[in-house]
């Protein structure tokens, strides 16, 4: 789906959070933000919005010299949902292929991996509330059975340690071989290799990754090993809201799962903000 105008707003919001992060003297932070704004102004607005956000990453890289700025972020998200999922892992059998579904859910709420953004009582009562589509979940499972063999398309750091627990899941269940891609580089919080490999999602998965540094996949530009990925493994999940974005109207058979993060992909699925989203497209 093509960006909106409001998507300008939220690339510009991030700015803001990414130069708390690196902590920079006032006159860096303004030609920092002015270099943002250039880019803004100059780009064509005909592309998604990661594909658009991509290019301010790159021009920040380039001006701070910081490969990935959130790095000790990831790190501290990955930690956190390690302690978050540890208690389900622990009764991983009593556990429904929905409950797990939506437990990766919840790893995609996660946000910088404060307890005081992420309320986990909280996020667990509203998914006990919430119901995936019987028909959409149906169709999956019944895939899987015929299968067994899945491509995930992660997205987040914490995400990533949610997406384990559903991975040894699909296997203890349902014997499935998966295949989990990350990122090829650093961009924003998403989970690249080295966040895989933190989290032993290499034990229960082989990793690979998409080959480009954007919060989505765009197929064009995709690395050869996902390319592959996608045209041998019959039955794929993407995650995230990015993925989305960049994915949902290539002509793909895939399974989304994400949780609406912004009024303008919520306009476009008829949904509200936080809701969470089980589609095949």
């Amino acid at each position: 789906m093509k960006m909106d105008i409001y998507c300008v707003r939220c690339i510009v919001s991030q700015m803001v959070e990414l130069i708390k992060i690196l902590r920079l003297d006032r006159a860096s932070q303004e030609d920092l933000m002015r270099e943002v704004l250039r880019i803004l102004q100059e780009e064509s607005y005909d592309v998604t919005s990661p594909e658009l956000a991509e290019k301010v990453y790159d021009r920040v890289r380039e001006i701070t010299g910081i490969d990935d700025p959130y790095s000790e972020v990831k790190k501290t998200e990955n930690q956190r949902a390690q302690e978050l999922v540890s208690p389900f892992r622990q009764r991983l059998h009593e556990l429904s292929l929905e409950d797990v579904l939506k437990l990766s859910v919840l790893g995609n709420s996660m946000d910088y991996g404060t307890e005081a953004r992420f309320d986990i009582e909280g996020e667990v009562e509203s998914l006990r509330k919430t119901r995936l589509s019987p028909e959409t979940l149906g169709e999956f499972e019944r895939e899987l059975r015929e299968n067994r063999q899945l491509l995930i398309i992660g997205d987040n750091a914490g995400e990533i340690v949610f997406d384990k627990l559903l991975v040894e899941y699909l296997i203890t269940n349902y014997q499935t071989e998966v295949t989990y891609a990350v990122r090829g580089g650093p961009i924003i919080n998403d989970a690249i290799l080295v966040d895989a490999l933190e989290v032993g999602m290499d034990r229960v998965a082989r990793v690979i990754t998409t080959g480009q540094n954007i919060a989505g996949l765009v197929l064009e530009r995709a690395s050869g090993e996902i390319k592959r990925a996608l045209q041998e493994i019959p039955l794929v999940l993407s995650k995230g809201q990015g993925n989305f974005e960049t994915l949902e109207d290539k002509g793909l058979d895939i399974y989304f799962l994400f949780r609406v993060k912004c009024p303008v992909v919520g306009a476009y699925l008829k949904r509200r903000v936080g809701d969470m989203v089980f589609c095949r497209r």
